[in-house]
């Protein structure tokens, strides 16, 4: 791969997950407590030749202990869920990982409709259908991605913010930035359908981080519990939280890869007034 760029990256992102696809499948089968890598990844829990979870974490070996601990692991209550008359023990399951210094997110949308993988049950339909095979992009990404994640925010930064309700927002994966009225950065965010996202932001709180977090932490309001949920602002609290919104500013950027990554760079770079997740400042 020549002259790499990050244009290149998001016109070549299913050529790369092809590749990246087929580093995870060829990599050897093993117990979970023989996967020590702390960087993060991406693992496939598979049994008998049979694909049954893929997933991702930012510390694959923390990530695996989770998955094989049965009360804490997703896809081995998944699995029971099924009703089986002979159901394999936990332990049985083999795992291939890989290292994903990027794309981790992206990989795991892609192996789930590639892998056909039974237990994992969101994003179906947000990746194409392709046939596995080598092609030397994954590695070649992967060895470069601190470049590639400052050539993501030099392409962002690029655009101009907009006024919150006058974003135009498309159907797609990517990343969003929001500056308040004094032109301060409050909030870095990423989602697999940014309208989606968009539209629940411009909504009521329930469903809203951002909403919650303007409420709580700018205009100090406290959240209300209803049916066991602290999620909720009072009719006029609402209303205040729109308001604030209509005086911020937004960029929403399309990214076909490594939007995780990219929003972690920028958080911890950029130090929104509003952070969130596990990205705390250092």
């Amino acid at each position: 791969m020549k002259q790499e760029n990050w244009k290149f990256i998001q016109q070549k992102s299913d050529e790369i997950l092809i590749d990246g696809l087929f580093e995870l499948k060829n990599n050897p089968l093993k117990g979970f407590d023989e996967i020590q890598s702390n960087n993060s990844g991406n693992y496939l829990i598979s049994n008998n030749k049979i694909d049954y979870y893929i997933g991702e974490g930012k510390e694959l070996k923390k990530r695996l202990k989770q998955q094989f601990n049965s009360k804490t692991s997703t896809f081995y209550k998944t699995y029971l869920k099924l009703n089986l008359i002979n159901p394999v023990n936990i332990y049985d399951f083999k795992v291939q990982a890989v290292d994903s210094n990027i794309g981790r997110k992206e990989m795991e949308e892609f192996g789930i409709v590639n892998l056909k993988t039974r237990l994992n049950k969101f994003q179906l339909e947000k990746r194409s259908h392709f046939q596995i095979k080598k092609n030397g992009l994954w590695k070649e990404v992967q060895n470069n991605f601190e470049e590639f994640l400052l050539l993501a925010e030099r392409e962002i930064l690029k655009n101009t913010f907009k006024s919150w309700f006058d974003c135009d927002v498309k159907i797609i994966s990517g990343l969003y930035i929001v500056r308040n009225k004094q032109d301060e950065l409050i909030y870095i965010g990423e989602s697999s359908n940014i309208y989606d996202r968009y539209k629940t932001h411009s909504g009521r709180t329930y469903f809203s981080a951002l909403r919650r977090h303007i409420g709580t932490e700018i205009l100090k309001y406290k959240l209300i519990e209803i049916r066991g949920k602290k999620r909720y602002f009072n009719e006029k609290e609402d209303l205040e939280i729109t308001k604030y919104l209509k005086q911020c500013k937004a960029i929403f950027f399309p990214i076909y890869f490594g939007r995780y990554e990219i929003e972690e760079f920028m958080i911890k770079k950029h130090r929104p007034l509003l952070y969130r997740k596990d990205n705390k400042f250092e």
